[in-house]
């Protein structure tokens, strides 16, 4: 059902931008969505329960909690509270959930896919040896945490920085920047007037009074970019894949920054994403051995779907292996507890401890660095 609400939303998107092949426009429903209402018709009728008769009543179905409909779904506590309509549009949980299920946004997969190919190519490009590239690595990927909108000024900075190009002198920096960005041009150099959010730094430009981003709780400003040209802003699907799940890992970056250096040794995304970070903390002592930790930040609305899609990469040997969820998420009533039950059997040896809890751990440990324990 997921899938299907995220191909009629394609499609309308497509009927917006004139697209003749889109079903909207014929007044079709997608056969995602006819085959989804004919499962769930079939699955009632066997278990002799009513079920909306009609498409705009299935559709009020999906604007209310999934533990509220008349079939006992197989999910955990915490989505049975989840909708998936808020309003007209996908709630976070329906989009996730579509995401897990093949990508029913094709057009996002395929710029997610292809933003990726063209940072790597660009980072190894680059990359004198494998330090090199894996700075390179955490310098991009950062990029695209902090800089949603991207001034052509910025963008000269960096190129000088990652210089590598092909035969035709195109560099592979901005073949990466026009797979993960849009540019807008401007009549005239000078400064580009626009709407952000104070907090995540997303555009905002429908809402004057909040952000929208999930679990951003910032409020809208305007803002001025200098440029020359243009402007590059994140095309949606790096926003979705890219941006705004990395919020959280920035956040814990941030805080890991501000440990004592000679105590702690950061490495964002280690094996070019392998985990967020390894965190190792150093010893004074000649008898101690350094401990590493390492860490996913995870921002997913539905603690199933999040099991579902963690991995835990052996390539960097750590002594805790870490889930650290936003603050928003870990105060949801049941979201640990699922999340805990739906790993077992998944993965082994890993613990999940909120972003507060895990930068007040490292802390903790960073102080110990060089004492006896």
């Amino acid at each position: 059902m997921c899938a299907a609400l995220a191909r009629i939303r394609l499609d309308r998107e497509q009927s917006r931008k004139g697209d003749a092949r889109s079903p909207s426009q014929q007044g079709v429903l997608p056969r995602a969505w006819r085959d989804a209402r004919g499962r769930l018709w079939w699955k009632a009728r066997s278990l002799g329960l009513e079920w909306p008769a009609h498409d705009l009543e299935l559709f009020e179905w999906c604007r209310r909690p999934l533990g509220s409909w008349p079939l006992a779904l197989a999910l955990t506590g915490a989505d049975l509270e989840a909708v998936l309509l808020e309003g007209d549009e996908l709630s976070e949980f329906a989009e996730q959930a579509a995401d897990l299920a093949h990508h029913a946004d094709v057009e996002a997969e395929l710029v997610q896919n292809q933003s990726f190919a063209a940072l790597l190519l660009c980072v190894r490009l680059n990359g004198a040896n494998e330090e090199a590239t894996q700075k390179a690595y955490a310098r991009l990927r950062r990029l695209l945490i902090d800089h949603p909108v991207l001034s052509d000024r910025d963008v000269q900075v960096l190129a000088r920085e990652l210089p590598k190009a092909d035969s035709d002198n195109d560099t592979f920096l901005a073949k990466f920047l026009r797979t993960a960005y849009v540019f807008h041009p401007v009549p005239a150099p000078g400064k580009a007037r626009l709407r952000r959010c104070r907090q995540c730094g997303n555009p905002a430009d429908n809402d004057p009074v909040r952000c929208g981003t999930p679990g951003c709780t910032g409020r809208p400003e305007a803002y001025e970019v200098l440029c020359l040209a243009g402007y590059w802003q994140q095309h949606r699907a790096t926003r979705q894949f890219f941006h705004d799940p990395g919020l959280v890992e920035g956040r814990v970056l941030d805080g890991l920054a501000k440990l004592p250096a000679d105590r702690v040794q950061i490495e964002p995304w280690p094996h070019l994403d392998a985990w967020d970070g390894a965190v190792t903390f150093t010893s004074m002592l000649p008898q101690e051995t350094a401990e590493c930790w390492v860490f996913d930040a995870k921002d997913c609305s539905s603690p199933a779907l999040l099991a579902r899609k963690f991995r835990s990469d052996p390539r960097v040997p750590a002594r805790r292996r870490i889930i650290v969820l936003p603050t928003h998420r870990a105060q949801t009533p049941g979201y640990r507890a699922d999340l805990e039950r739906e790993l077992q059997g998944r993965v082994t040896g890993i613990e999940i401890l909120d972003e507060k809890s895990f930068l007040r751990q490292a802390a903790a440990r960073a102080s110990k660095a060089g004492a006896a324990r």
